[in-house]
């Protein structure tokens, strides 16, 4: 009754992160044939080209050339040492895939509202991730100035009974037009109190703030102001962007902070997806050249929808947005997709991170925490599997649920029952729907299909067909769908996914057999 449909991990290449202006041979032969080499400094009469004599013996030749070259590779090795800088600065940080290293692995719990799902995804995450950073007060602008700020009402008995270290994490929303420093401080140590008073121990703060690059001075101003005030048992954390690198500001902010963050999931280009290894790579790279504190890597596990308008594209992640069916300037119908973060992707990406030489970077922290009932992020078993580099794989299974006969079939023969057929992905990534399914049936008085399959009966065999896509449907398709590495497919099925396919009136209903398209 089970398809276990696989597929490859998509395998990342990675070209070599270090390179050597030349091989070690070539500079040796560069020395050996110099000016400087036979300059009478380093010239003797035993060593010098003119004293070998061509009428010397084959034998005492072949004892003499050895000798010679071992000579002279000793001193291309001391003169290569004694010109090399104390502190070279290479252009790439070296990979060691021959012992790859464990980092630290947190996860975000960013629920807004907590329920009781919160108690159970805290406990069951504990075996996998050794830190949590907890969504705590957030500031929502104004146009006025007044801006509104939330705190979270977190369940203090549940984090008490979580022996992880914990990280109170302040939102400050990137469209801020200003920070009121004096006003932000106090709301952070005030909740600092708060949570210290109910008990609750803290590791440190994480400011969350996308500020423009052009405002990263004043950003920093802020941050020392607030370190200067924080509790000196308590590290102070800030989130980075990637646009962030290439700012002159940005180096001077390692001065006022313990530990920092580098965000590298964004969807600058949904054609990308929500997460690009390649560009998220070259990201790490270069905050490994600028780094002076520890630093970890926040990944995503995660959905979204986009939105096509003339204009551009636009983002909905957790809230709803509410979006015209067409386009006030085009009138053309606004194209709706989701994406959702790939785990296998994700997961090489991780065992890349495992062998990343530096020893600045500290570990990875996953955005979020998903709890039973979440649609757009990925379950807490694939989360899991990909953090701690376990397989992964789809198993897509059908269930015949036997329905109890309604009020209005009671005048069906008492032996014939109502099944409902549900596909359930019970695997940890995503699967494809099977194109047919196969059913023994036994004197059916009724049946329909749904949710894009077709159904007929044949000499008591029941078939069950996913149709595929002409040719002409497929080039239909929204371009964007040709290439987006993280769109969700209408015939892909998500880990704990259920999809109803349809039901049978018949006396009795096997499944025979599951096919893959």
């Amino acid at each position: 009754m089970v398809l276990r449909h696989s597929s490859p991990l998509f395998g990342m290449t990675h070209a070599r992160l270090y390179s050597y202006p030349m091989d070690l041979r070539s500079r040796y032969s560069t020395l050996f044939h110099s000016k400087r080499f036979h300059s009478r400094r380093f010239q003797s009469k035993h060593f010098e080209l003119k004293h070998f004599e061509p009428r010397r013996s084959k034998s005492l030749q072949a004892i003499h050339r050895p000798l010679f070259l071992l000579l002279a590779l000793s001193f291309s090795l001391v003169f290569l040492s004694a010109c090399q800088p104390a502190n070279q600065n290479t252009s790439s940080i070296k990979t060691d895939t021959s012992a790859p290293r464990e980092l630290s692995q947190e996860v975000y719990v960013w629920q807004r509202q907590w329920r009781d799902a919160n108690q159970s995804a805290l406990v069951e995450s504990q075996s996998a991730f050794n830190g949590v950073r907890i969504l705590a007060l957030q500031a929502h602008p104004k146009p006025n100035g007044a801006d509104i700020w939330f705190e979270v009402q977190v369940n203090h008995a549940w984090l008490q009974a979580d022996p992880r270290p914990k990280v109170a994490v302040i939102r400050l929303d990137g469209q801020l037009t200003r920070l009121n420093n004096r006003e932000v401080v106090q709301k952070i140590l005030a909740l600092v109190q708060d949570w210290q008073a109910k008990g609750t121990k803290l590791a440190g703060i994480e400011i969350d703030h996308d500020s423009a690059s052009s405002k990263l001075a004043a950003y920093n101003a802020f941050l020392r102001e607030l370190k200067s005030q924080l509790p000196q048992t308590l590290k102070l954390s800030i989130t980075s962007l990637p646009a962030w690198l290439s700012s002159t500001e940005f180096p001077s902010l390692f001065d006022n902070i313990d530990e920092l963050v580098l965000q590298i999931h964004s969807v600058s280009d949904p054609r990308l997806g929500l997460f690009d290894a390649a560009q998220g790579w070259r990201w790490v790279e270069q905050l490994s050249r600028l780094a002076k504190v520890p630093y970890l890597i926040a990944l995503p596990s995660y959905g979204s929808a986009v939105y096509s308008t003339a204009s551009g594209y636009r983002v909905e992640s957790e809230v709803p947005m509410r979006m015209p069916l067409a386009d006030s300037a085009s009138s053309q119908h606004v194209a709706r997709q989701e994406l959702m973060a790939d785990p296998q992707m994700l997961q090489s990406f991780v065992k890349q991170l495992h062998t990343f030489a530096d020893p600045r970077l500290k570990g990875m922290i996953w955005f979020r925490l998903p709890l039973e009932g979440d649609k757009r992020v990925w379950p807490l078993s694939t989360l899991i599997a990909v953090a701690k580099q376990q397989p992964l794989a789809p198993q897509i299974e059908l269930e015949i649920l036997n329905q109890a006969n309604t009020d209005s079939a009671q005048h069906e023969a008492p032996k014939t029952s109502l099944f409902q057929l549900v596909l359930v992905n019970k695997g940890n990534i995503a699967g494809e729907l099977p194109g047919q399914l196969s059913l023994a049936a036994q004197a059916c008085s009724g049946y329909d299909a749904q949710n894009g399959y077709q159904a007929k009966l044949t000499q008591g065999t029941l078939v069950w067909q996913l149709p595929q896509a002409t040719p002409t449907e497929r080039a239909a398709e929204p371009a964007s769908s040709q290439f987006a590495p993280n769109l969700i497919s209408a015939v892909e099925l998500s880990p704990n996914g259920r999809r109803v396919i349809g039901w049978a009136r018949c006396e009795s209903l096997h499944l025979q057999g599951i096919y893959a398209p």
